[in-house]
Parts: C-alpha cells; sequence; structure tokens
C-alpha cells in the first residue's frame, strides 16, 4: 500500500493497487449511530456520484457478530479483529462509556495495525482508545465537548483542542456527531476534489463543508456579536470557574457593571438569575463527569463547586429527578434524552434586546 500524496503533502488516506480507499470502522459497545451514519452515507454517496467505486468499508467488533449502539440499535459487523490483521485507515467508534470496553487484546490490536503504518483515527469517545494504547503522543487532538475535561484529566501529557476534527500526520480525530461528516467532506475533497465534496454536502442538504478549525460550540462571543461584550465575559467567566464559583458581585465587577445590571442582562437574554443559569453549568459540568468516567462522586462534587457532597446530591435531585448514585447506575440512553440540560439551546433561544459495499479483510 502507498500514501496518497497531495501538492507535496502526504494526508491520511492510503490506497491500495485497485485504488479503492478502504476504511475499517471500529465499533465499541454503546458507539453513537448518529456518528457512523454520516460517515458511510458520505463514502456511499461519493462512489454513486463518481460513478464507479472510489471507496470501501468493514464494520468490526472486538469479538461478536453485532454491536449495540448508544440509542439500543444493533448492527451487525463484517469481521472481528481476530480476522483483521491490516487496513490502510481505522476508525474507532467510542462509546458513553469510553474505558469500560478496552480490553488487552483490542488495544494490542490497534497497537499492531498502528506498527504496520495503519492511519488510526477516534471518533468521539474512540479517541481514548487510542490514547489508552499510547497511540497519540506528540499529536493533537479533539473529541466530543462533553469529554474534553475527562480526558486531560486522564492524559495531561496529550494536547487537546476543542474542534470539529483533527488530521495530524497519521492520526485522525473527531468530535463526533455532524462533525464527522465535516470530516469525511474534507478526506474526500483532498483525494478526490473539492468539486465531489460539494456534490456528497448536497446531497446531505448541507450548504458547505465546516473547516477543521470550526469551534463544536457556538461561543459567547457569537451568542452575544461582540467578544467584548460584559455579557460574554460573564458567560465566560462562569464557564472558566467551575470548580471555585464566583459570586454575584465578582461576577459583576469582573464585567464591569453592577450587580443590579448583572441580574437584568441575563434575565433579559435566558430569562434567569446570575446564580441559576451558573448553578445550571455546574450541574451540566457534573454530569459529564457522571456520564464519561468512573471519578467518585464526592470528588466531582467538589470539583464542581459543591460545599458537600451532601448539598449536591440535594442540588442535583432538584434538577435532574434522580441522585448521583442513580443517574450513575441507572443510566441509559433514553434517560439521557430526559436528564441532560440543554443550556446551548437555551442560549440560542434568548431573546434579542430591545431598539455499505463489503469487502474482502486483507
Amino acid at each position: 500500500m502507498q500514501r496518497v500524496v497531495s501538492n507535496g503533502k502526504s494526508n491520511s488516506l492510503k490506497r491500495d493497487d485497485s485504488d479503492v480507499i478502504r476504511f475499517g470502522f471500529l465499533l465499541l459497545p454503546e458507539f453513537p449511530l448518529y456518528a457512523l451514519v454520516p460517515v458511510m452515507e458520505a463514502l456511499r454517496i461519493a462512489n454513486q456520484n463518481h460513478g464507479r467505486k472510489l471507496y470501501d468499508w468493514l464494520l468490526i467488533s472486538e469479538s461478536d457478530t453485532s454491536v449495540r449502539s448508544g440509542n439500543g440499535m444493533s448492527l451487525s459487523v463484517d469481521a472481528t479483529i481476530a480476522e483483521v490483521n491490516a487496513l490502510p485507515t481505522v476508525l474507532v467508534f467510542g462509546g458513553n462509556h469510553p474505558m469500560q470496553h478496552l480490553s488487552k487484546r483490542l488495544l494490542n490490536w490497534l497497537r499492531r495495525l498502528a506498527r504496520h503504518g495503519c492511519v488510526m483515527g477516534g471518533i468521539d469517545t474512540g479517541t481514548f482508545a487510542l490514547a489508552e494504547a499510547g497511540l497519540l503522543d506528540d499529536h493533537e487532538v479533539t473529541m466530543h465537548w462533553e469529554s474534553v475535561s475527562t480526558f486531560r484529566e486522564r492524559y495531561p501529557g496529550i494536547k487537546v483542542c476543542e474542534r470539529l476534527y483533527k488530521i495530524d500526520d497519521d492520526r485522525i480525530t473527531c468530535a463526533g456527531g455532524h462533525a464527522t461528516l465535516d470530516l469525511m467532506l474534507s478526506l474526500i475533497g483532498k483525494r478526490h476534489g473539492a468539486a465531489l465534496a460539494q456534490i456528497v454536502a448536497n446531497a446531505f442538504v448541507a450548504h458547505r463543508p465546516r473547516s477543521e478549525t470550526e469551534p463544536q460550540r457556538l461561543e459567547p462571543r457569537l451568542l452575544t456579536g461582540d467578544s467584548n461584550s460584559p455579557l460574554t465575559r460573564i458567560f465566560q467567566d462562569m464557564e472558566q470557574n467551575i470548580q471555585t464559583p464566583l459570586s454575584a458581585q465578582a461576577l459583576a465587577k469582573r464585567a464591569g457593571v453592577s450587580v443590579r445590571a448583572l441580574s437584568r442582562l441575563l434575565h433579559d437574554r435566558i430569562g434567569e438569575s446570575p446564580m441559576s443559569y451558573y448553578r445550571k453549568i455546574r450541574l451540566q459540568a457534573a454530569r459529564n463527569a457522571l456520564f464519561y468516567s468512573d471519578i467518585a462522586i464526592q470528588d466531582i462534587a467538589a470539583s464542581c463547586g459543591f460545599a458537600s457532597p451532601e448539598v449536591f446530591s440535594r442540588t442535583f435531585k432538584d434538577h435532574f429527578g434522580v441522585s448521583p448514585r442513580e443517574f450513575r447506575q441507572r443510566f441509559t440512553s433514553d434517560e439521557l434524552k430526559r436528564f441532560r440540560p440543554e443550556l446551548d439551546q437555551q442560549l440560542m433561544s434568548f431573546k434579542k434586546p430591545s431598539g455499505t459495499a463489503r469487502m474482502t479483510v486483507s
């Protein structure tokens, strides 16, 4: 197999002698189906519109004939890792609990493929698998923004950026969700031209491929329209001071407004008091820690600015309807839809101020 060269620089795709670019998609239990489907469909649409097969892919599991996704649907796979000795590119689709399914056997398989020159990728929490296998040293990576803090705590030596996707030599990482489409459009464009990538985007009714460096979330400056506005500074201070929450007085002083003006700004924009919204941000951080990690509940309480585990448990239950322990023990994907506080949607709805092709395993 040879590396594809574009404009004198190698990209992260490889091809075999038939010029069909092959991907392996490793599905871990509870993998995000909404991230996998755009990847496969983008390749299918590229094949369909080019007139011949450009891409092929293989669904892989560790040992089972099917894998259950995060939404409860099961997907049949084409092969297990015992049957796959080499592939040009493998993307790992991680699940809701990124550390629970990383067996020694699976990690050794990832290492073996990497040693043989395979381009390795992590989609959503799949980045945890690559990090645990030791395949991300000296690489910059990304993942879904909700799991960034957990990743940084576990792998402090790996540089993380909150972007849609990151292509760093022979490592590919992606936030998941809609960002997987942007990643595939980029890879298709680099290999077969921007025109084909736009055709695929049009088929998805997506106006344009988003670039690698675009943020995953709307930042406060984009929501307010002014990166230096008092409201932007308030949002940033809340997000950056989770473990030691600021008082209303401190928030107001840092934003250069009075406490009364602070309350009016938040009420006019999101319909809540500053401290109520601030508490939701801290609860969201706590929910993410419960969701993505096995960190002790008392440590989560402290890291999210709650005076004691008892106060944290009571506040969490008042907001989500279950205690932190119950959330962790009884959690399912269906329950997540009820529990998750959609803070970004709330911000976006603020009031405006007045005035499959199968393949042979190689």
